[in-house]
């Protein structure tokens, strides 16, 4: 005998109870990850430098560092700069040769280098000398700055800073292409230690010279003791 099936009041209607709970448990999850890495976010940290501009100190000199292929140097032209010229202030023009002579025979040097002076011999048209000493500055072959990763307490950059006065002396960085980074490093490292820095985006072109007094039938020696930039 066929019966025809019954169902229950109910059975033909998808039961949706258990799927609308799964979903309730994903949002709530989602909701929970994304307050949590909002509250993440808020709590962190970020540092950021700002160098502190220093002004120089009232009649300090300038002493330059060479920011170049990676690398820095100080170039402190000062003590050189005394002990060539030392004891002389007026010279004659026809004594300048043999003065230089005898002065770069005990031409000074330092870390990275060479000091001496150059004697350029010109006459004007009228017959007049017009020649001029110049400091020659000079690489020492094969020594090389400090790099990024050797700037430290223990480094031949921090020890020529140890040996200035941040009262007397301000810092000029130059600075080629290659060496804005280490550069920032060196100035925040001269920062640190109380210098006033300024920079400029050059490249120095080794060797250097650069005027300490021009000719007359009597030179003057009275020398800028501070580079500023290259003369030629």
């Amino acid at each position: 005998m066929y019966r025809k099936p019954r169902h229950s009041g109910g059975a033909d209607i998808l039961d949706l109870d258990s799927l609308m709970d799964i979903l309730s448990c994903l949002v709530g999850v989602m909701l929970f990850l994304v307050i949590y890495t909002v509250l993440e976010l808020g709590s962190v940290t970020y540092e950021a430098s700002i160098p502190v501009v220093r002004q120089a100190p009232p009649g300090s000199e300038r002493v330059v560092v060479v920011a170049d292929q990676g690398r820095v140097r100080v170039l402190d032209a000062r003590g050189p700069l005394e002990q060539l010229t030392s004891g002389f202030e007026i010279v004659r023009y026809e004594e300048v040769p043999a003065f230089v002579a005898d002065v770069n025979a005990r031409a000074p040097a330092d870390w990275h280098f060479f000091y001496s002076l150059v004697f350029d011999n010109r006459i004007s048209a009228f017959g007049n000398p017009i020649g001029a000493i110049d400091l020659l500055v000079e690489e020492r072959p094969g020594v090389v700055g400090d790099s990024i990763h050797q700037l430290d307490a223990n480094s031949r950059f921090a020890a020529s800073l140890g040996a200035l006065d941040p009262q007397e002396v301000w810092l000029s960085f130059a600075v080629d292409t290659e060496s804005v980074e280490v550069f920032r490093v060196a100035r925040e490292f001269a920062s640190a230690r109380g210098f006033a820095t300024r920079w400029d985006p050059v490249s120095v072109d080794f060797p250097v010279t650069h005027i300490l007094a021009e000719g007359g039938a009597e030179i003057l020696l009275t020398p800028r003791s501070t580079l500023t930039k290259p003369d030629r």
